[in-house]
């Protein structure tokens, strides 16, 4: 709780969006505006047609919350909340930076690993939840954004007058606004919009297919499955990586959240467990080594977000390599 910021001889600018002039000259001078503070991670960004604004598809990566245990002696844990989806709207304009969390109605502080949690009412909110939004477009008279949810497999439509409310946090319903979302194939990463044949053409890259579906109803209409090179365990191991309706209760979380495409965000997180037990370290090259067996202490402090990329000829891993026997410890 306490504020080091005077002891910081250092000030991070944290410019995300940068509006180049494209009207000057090719040899400049070049007028810059950036943007700041519009995520973590920004994946895709479009302009709507008719408000001028700026839609940008991002994360918002919580690593100022610490620890991955139950919380109890901490006070705090990443668990079900280490990264947020969110849609940041840019008024070119007046400069305003207005981040949209489009998973509002998660109950964060319900947990799976909670004695006597609510399993059933912790899975129900998946159906509403959007994860890893990705190509974004908008159609043509302005009043209607498409985003592609990669770990959700469904397109979010939302009404663009909603999502560029001040008050978006109060009028938009995840729980009722989902009726629009649209289901797509495994994965998908991007879209194009149909607007005179009222289609939606979707790339479901696990799948490795193109979908046409219709905008009224959202049934898929055609499917054309595309080569692919890639082995089967690649194919069907790549879920596990991106799909957070299959790795975390609320449909919110994955892998790539913090590995985003199997790389890195750059950031550090101090995910110790102050409720852990410190253990025994199996990894055969430490036991050769060392006189004794070495241990583990489940406070490690602040590491950075490694890669996973290579992981296969690393060795076990986990940063320091606490992970030799699996997830928390289990085979």
């Amino acid at each position: 709780g306490r504020d080091w910021s005077a002891l910081v001889k250092h000030n991070q600018p944290d410019f995300d969006v940068f509006a180049i002039d494209a009207n000057l000259p090719a040899t400049g001078p070049f007028t810059v505006t950036p943007y700041a503070h519009v995520g973590t991670l920004n994946n895709n960004l479009v302009v709507n047609p008719v408000t001028n604004q700026v839609y940008v598809t991002n994360t918002d990566s919580l690593n100022q919350i610490r620890f991955e245990g139950p919380g109890v002696h901490g006070g705090s844990t990443t668990q079900g909340q280490a990264v947020r989806h969110r849609i940041t709207v840019i008024d070119p304009t007046t400069g305003t930076v207005s981040p949209k969390f489009v998973n509002q109605h998660v109950d964060f502080t319900q947990l799976h690993t909670d004695p006597g949690a609510d399993h059933a009412a912790i899975d129900a909110q998946k159906q509403h939840s959007l994860a890893t939004l990705l190509e974004i477009v908008v159609s043509s008279d302005g009043s209607t954004v498409y985003t592609v949810a990669q770990g959700s497999n469904k397109i979010g439509v939302f009404p663009a007058s909603v999502l560029e409310a001040p008050n978006f946090a109060t009028q938009y319903d995840p729980t009722v606004g989902s009726a629009s979302y649209i289901p797509t194939g495994r994965g998908p990463s991007g879209l194009v919009l149909d607007e005179v044949n009222q289609k939606v053409y979707v790339y479901a890259r696990f799948d490795n297919r193109v979908e046409a579906i219709d905008l009224s109803s959202g049934a898929r209409l055609q499917a054309l499955a595309m080569h692919n090179p890639e082995s089967e365990a690649i194919i069907e191991g790549r879920i596990f990586q991106y799909d957070a309706n299959l790795t975390s209760g609320n449909g919110t979380q994955s892998c790539n959240g913090c590995h985003f495409s199997m790389g890195a965000d750059g950031l550090a997180w101090d995910l110790g467990n102050p409720d852990g037990e410190v253990t025994f370290n199996t990894q055969p090259s430490a036991v050769a080594i060392l006189p004794a067996q070495p241990t583990f202490h489940p406070m490690k402090g602040a590491m950075r977000t490694q890669p996973l990329r290579g992981l296969a000829v690393s060795g076990s891993m986990h940063w320091r390599g606490d992970r030799v026997a699996g997830h928390f410890g289990q085979d």
